[in-house]
């Protein structure tokens, strides 16, 4: 990851999009970037939120080449105006409403003019209940642009990135090429009123995008875009000592390399991450500590907990539970990893449940609950 990518995502929703759904309800909306934030205090304004009472692990977002106007929104006390990307512009035409196959969340589009021109906005909801607004950058006079993708790190758990961007009327065809000779046909979206068509691409998160064909309604190809997939291993960097092996077949490492993160993996893949830095471990916006951090993935839940919890349950509106013991982290974190499996129909994000922490004695020490999304 260049430089300037891991300043731009970890001052937009590193530690405030996916942290701040830990926040209390009544934290009033600030600006929560930290992270070399005077090289992008032009392109980003991050809203703090106050989403659901349970903390959830970090996941670092590629939002495309095409930077503007980024804000994070969620419920936020009504007493105080949320910036909104969309500031100064004016809508151009319908808004285009699809289905984020990386989330299994909207995914929302539509084009706005402001006083630099033309631009693409977005608004990106993740199924933990978090919600970024943006707008690129104006657009120019090519036939197409990229506008963004889905790519993140850890990957989307439900293994589909999503790519999008702008296309002029001669366009009438969009295909993804894929390392190794595949391809991923995608769609044409006009919007009535729009001043351009949308398009997108759905692509296995596995395989690498090398570039994106366009053509006329002949099958003449009008333009090529060639993109460098985003790197997020720079900003990893290597584990320290053996990995802790955990139930459903996972696996926690310690990556020291600022921020200090652990990075769980199934199969040897990344799938979670959650910051450790001290200022950061287990604490919310207003520095307050918090018990429990939880995530899901492939009907496994798994997480980081305070290091006087011996075992968490889920409890489930049905009365169903599932419960894991604990373990002590290697790394002298103050922490106590957990990981279990579940058998729900959904992953545990869409419903309604708690989560409680037990001492040794079996005595209940907190408890969080998460609102069905």
């Amino acid at each position: 990851m260049t430089d300037q990518l891991e300043s731009h995502l970890r001052s937009t929703l590193g530690h405030a999009a996916e942290h701040a759904p830990k926040a209390p309800s009544g934290l009033r909306a600030e600006v929560v970037s930290r992270s070399r934030r005077r090289r992008t205090r032009s392109q980003a304004i991050v809203v703090a939120l106050a989403v659901t009472a349970v903390a959830l692990p970090v996941t670092l977002t590629a939002t495309g080449g095409q930077q503007g106007d980024v804000v994070a929104i969620g419920t936020i006390n009504p007493g105080h105006r949320i910036p909104s990307a969309m500031d100064g512009k004016t809508p151009l035409g319908e808004r285009l409403v699809i289905d984020n196959p990386s989330e299994e969340r909207p995914l929302t589009l539509w084009y706005a003019k402001g006083k630099t021109g033309t631009v693409l906005c977005q608004i990106y909801e993740s199924r933990n209940g978090v919600m970024m607004e943006r707008c690129g950058k104006p657009l120019d006079d090519r036939k197409v642009t990229e506008q963004g993708s889905t790519e993140s790190f850890p990957a989307p758990s439900t293994g589909v990135t999503l790519y999008f961007g702008t296309a002029r009327a001669e366009v009438a065809r969009v295909t993804a090429v894929i390392e190794g000779g595949g391809e991923a046909t995608g769609l044409m979206y006009r919007p009535k009123g729009a001043p351009q068509g949308i398009w997108t691409v759905s692509a296995p998160s596995g395989q690498r995008v090398t570039a994106f064909e366009f053509a006329d309604a002949q099958g003449r190809t009008v333009s090529r875009l060639k993109r460098n997939p985003t790197s997020f291993a720079k900003a990893v960097g290597e584990p320290v000592g053996p990995a802790v092996q955990m139930p459903g077949g996972l696996s926690v490492d310690l990556y020291k390399k600022t921020p200090s993160k652990l990075l769980w993996k199934l199969n040897g893949l990344a799938i979670v991450m959650h910051f450790v830095e001290p200022d950061r471990l287990l604490t919310d916006l207003d520095g307050k500590k918090y018990p429990v951090e939880l995530a899901e993935h492939d009907k496994r839940w798994l997480g980081i907990a305070s290091a006087k919890t011996a075992r968490v349950t889920l409890l489930f509106g049905d009365g169903r539970s599932v419960s894991a013991v604990t373990r002590p982290d290697p790394w002298n974190l103050g922490i106590r990893l957990f990981a279990g499996t579940y058998d729900r129909a959904r992953n545990i994000s869409y419903e309604r449940f708690q989560i409680i922490g037990y001492d040794e004695a079996g005595v209940q020490i907190w408890q969080q609950t998460h609102e069905k999304r």
